[in-house]
């Protein structure tokens, strides 16, 4: 491990400073955030972290969830994934006509990727649409596909994959809608209650529900606690503003992380050193301004948003 320099503590003292997750998870996260600063370069994880307007302003109420309302959503995503969504086909199913046997088994997919015709293919369930959170971590984990996938950068046989898909969602800003979709409580008959799934089949992608509880991706929430811990990091943000976005549980993994890192490395690094491997130093000012866009908003900071980057405002 390195030493960290003399700094303050950014969380309070009955914090712990042990990481949230075991050693071979913390190898894995730290060492691909890694290679996403390597793979994308580092302005996707300082440009700024989405989230959602404000209810009173742009509001979940005025989200129905109709199609228009999803095609806005998808290139506003795209948009800041640098996607091009006249490339991209978007189709819309509804659970009802899904394979009743993995409906009974508790599974069931929420979004799809595929190639046809050459041309990159995103699947999505309509049922819960209105739920524009909800929706926008589906749409981010499939558009990761396309950024994974379909530029040839990993391919399916690679075990981690569907894994690897959910952290790029927190390395591209969208960790708020991810990490708080891991994990649902749903209301039963002794309350409000929820249990662990575990990692799901690959072949459902995206989702299991009961009336209990839901699960969605394939991370689990003390792991996207951890995640957005190095991202903040990466971001050198040790105190995020943006931390009561998340849910209690992921939030204080993501407190314990960053309490972990604060003492066991510097800013920008991490403490997992790979042989061969180039550290990672991103560099941005904490505090950030927001901008609004169609019923998202970005924390970012001006001076740090390259030009060439989409959505570039001039100072």
């Amino acid at each position: 491990m390195n030493e960290g320099p003399e700094r303050r503590q950014p969380w309070s003292p009955e914090v712990s400073v042990d990481c949230p997750v075991g050693v071979a998870q913390q190898a894995w996260i730290e060492a691909s955030m890694s290679w996403f600063v390597r793979e994308f370069g580092p302005w996707p994880s300082t440009r700024g972290i989405v989230l959602l307007e404000p209810a009173t302003t742009v509001g979940r109420r005025r989200f129905t969830g109709t199609p228009a309302q999803i095609d806005s959503t998808v290139r506003v995503v795209c948009e800041l994934m640098e996607i091009d969504r006249s490339a991209l086909t978007v189709e819309l199913f509804d659970r009802a006509d899904e394979d009743a046997a993995a409906t009974r088994e508790g599974r069931r997919a929420v979004g799809h990727y595929y190639v046809r015709d050459g041309q990159a293919v995103i699947a999505l369930d309509v049922t819960e649409a209105s739920d524009l959170a909800y929706l926008i971590a589906v749409i981010a984990h499939e558009l990761c596909h396309v950024r994974l996938l379909g530029e040839g950068r990993i391919t399916a046989d690679r075990k981690d994959h569907e894994r690897l898909t959910d952290l790029l969602t927190v390395f591209f800003g969208f960790g708020v809608f991810t990490t708080n979709a891991a994990l649902r409580f749903g209301e039963t008959g002794r309350g409000f209650s929820v249990q662990p799934l575990g990692y799901l089949d690959e072949r459902t992608l995206n989702a299991a529900r009961n009336d209990g509880y839901s699960r969605l991706g394939y991370l689990t929430e003390r792991e996207f606690g951890y995640a957005m811990a190095c991202y903040a990091w990466l971001r050198n943000d040790p105190e995020p503003d943006w931390a009561g976005e998340l849910d209690p549980g992921p939030r204080a993994h993501l407190k314990q992380g960053l309490a972990y890192l604060s003492r066991n490395a510097r800013p920008g690094e991490f403490p997992t050193r790979m042989t061969g491997t180039v550290p990672v130093s991103v560099r941005v000012t904490p505090k950030a301004d927001r901008v609004r866009l169609a019923g998202l908003y970005l924390m970012f900071t001006p001076t740090e948003w390259p030009p060439d980057a989409p959505g570039h405002r001039p100072s």
